[in-house]
């Protein structure tokens, strides 16, 4: 795995899995589909469907590829493309299914458009995901004002016994039909008695959702939502009904996000009264991970986090999607929903601005006030080795756990040194920042161009808490399993010194530090891949 890794061996991760057509090609690579089936978690990657499994949610290692090109000439299309980004579902015999459009059509169906082509099914025909279907069963047709990827969340069943499909749209083909939309992003909605053979009939109830709302005031989507997801039921729902829905979105993942957020992965929280019905924000929009975004050099006066960020530096996790439960039906079934996207590609000279991997998988659930929460799955436990509680060099290796007691408004930063302690010199400060709303990862001097920053999430009775993972050149960090980043640095081969600063001497007498070195995980053999 290293050696398909750009840039110096010791800044090679050893815990995220980084094939090569990942760290090697920029990075931009949707989770085309996500799906836990008998017990084994599977990702599938992009445009070529390329293929991770892991029974551990740790050690992943590449599989077969996933659905092939096939010439396709449905209803007078003329395709033989590798399938787009998708989704990963089951039917009623428990068989998996892939779920997508072609990436590109010579002719569109019925004479239209090349890029009006089908939603299709095709179904694996193994338990391992080893071989396709090469029959395609089409859902129904899609015709919009220009191409568009239209990236489908994974179908779901209702209340009602229908299965429901949201596709990902711009809000201006029955409008302007020009760009940029000033209407922004928008779902649109299909339903069907059964999600596929004789008994479907696939409905096009028509738009659910619409907005060109980022994050950040002052910005807009003016382009289509980007591989999106839709979930529900997750541990913690405070609702009544156990009702609340999160949407995800790559916000300007295909170009559009006019000041934010480089295509990163955003959430709403969202409900629908009945099936069918218009999805209404019952929470506030936020990111799933705030490594794209920095401090302004010059915040407005009284601002305080979210309105102190700009959004426009490189990426650090997208494209993310969820599994984790044997029931593919992630939105009307219990289960449990964990996160996988991709960081980077990096900002840094050393990894020549690539090195992408898939993140570590995050567990997602609400808070009382409907928030969302995400913490690092348990099963990344497995990988301590050796066990700390007073400042210590850790090596590139290391899980962090630090507390910290209750601090007023006014007080200094606060946080962690990681990384320190090399012979370049140079450290990475993780600062809670109560004066200005922010939590600060500072990586300048260990090579990344910019600041990092998201909002600082509000102390819980104990205060906060950093919880980080670094993987040599990858630092993954969540405080008060709210804010998270991802965040690119390149320390020198001999770092890893790890201390708290408490910024106020009354506080620190309750502030605690717990560290653990980290075993490799040795991730498996990566198959030929097909591209």
């Amino acid at each position: 795995m290293a050696a398909a890794f750009p840039g110096p061996e010791h800044l090679h991760p050893a815990i995220h899995f980084a094939p090569s057509y990942v760290s090697e090609q920029g990075g931009w690579h949707d989770i085309a589909g996500a799906l836990t089936h008998k017990g084994v978690h599977h990702i599938y990657q992009g445009t070529g469907w390329n293929h991770a499994f892991s029974s551990d949610l740790v050690h992943w290692t590449a599989g077969a590829h996933g659905p092939s090109a096939i010439q396709e000439t449905h209803a007078g299309m003329d395709s033989k493309s590798d399938p787009c980004s998708g989704f990963l579902t089951k039917d009623p015999n428990g068989t998996v299914c892939a779920g997508f459009r072609q990436c590109g059509s010579n002719k569109g169906v019925a004479g239209g458009h090349p890029w009006d082509v089908p939603l299709e099914l095709r179904c694996a025909l193994d338990d391992d995901m080893q071989a396709w279907s090469e029959t395609p069963n089409y859902l129904f047709n899609v015709s919009w004002y220009r191409a568009i990827p239209y990236d489908p969340a994974r179908p779901w069943v209702e209340k009602d016994g229908y299965w429901y499909q949201l596709l990902s749209m711009d809000g201006c083909n029955a409008t302007t039909q020009k760009l940029p939309c000033d209407l922004g992003g928008q779902l649109h909605l299909w339903r069907s008695p059964a999600l596929q053979g004789p008994r479907a009939n696939w409905e096009h109830i028509g738009p659910v959702f619409t907005s060109a709302a980022t994050p950040l005031k002052g910005t807009r989507l003016t382009k289509e939502f980007v591989t999106i997801d839709y979930v529900g039921k997750l541990s913690g729902d405070p609702s009544p009904n156990d009702d609340t829905r999160v949407f995800f979105d790559n916000v300007g993942g295909n170009g559009g996000g006019e000041g934010c957020c480089s295509g990163t992965t955003s959430f709403r929280i969202v409900a629908q009264a009945s099936p069918g019905a218009p999805m209404v924000e019952v929470g506030q929009e936020g990111m799933v991970d705030w490594g794209a975004f920095s401090p302004l050099p010059s915040a407005p006066s009284g601002a305080s986090g979210v309105g102190r960020l700009s959004g426009t530096a490189s990426r650090g996790l997208s494209m993310a999607r969820t599994l984790g439960s044997e029931d593919a039906d992630q939105v009307t079934q219990p289960g449990r929903r964990v996160m996988i996207g991709w960081t980077g590609p990096s900002p840094l000279q050393a990894l020549l601005n690539q090195g992408s991997a898939q993140s570590l998988p995050r567990e997602l659930s609400l808070g009382p006030d409907r928030s969302l929460r995400q913490r690092f799955v348990p099963e990344l436990q497995s990988l301590r080795s050796q066990h700390f509680t007073t400042p210590v060099n850790a090596g590139l290796q290391a899980e962090i756990f630090a507390s910290f007691g209750p601090r007023a408004e006014t007080s200094s930063d606060f946080g962690l040194s990681v990384l320190g302690g090399g012979s370049l010199g140079g450290s990475t400060q993780i600062a809670l920042s109560p004066s200005t709303g922010l939590v600060l990862v500072n990586g300048t001097s260990q090579g990344n161009p910019q600041v990092r920053a998201g909002p600082l999430p509000p102390a819980s009775p104990e205060g906060w808490n950093i919880h980080a993972v670094i993987d040599h050149c990858i630092l993954e960090v969540i405080v008060n399993n709210v804010t998270a980043l991802v965040v690119y640095v390149a320390p020198s081969p001999d770092s890893g010194h790890v201390e708290l600063f408490s910024g106020d001497a009354q506080s620190s007498s309750v502030d605690k530090l717990d560290v653990w070195t980290l075993k490799s995980a040795k991730h498996g053999h990566v198959m030929p891949i097909v591209v």
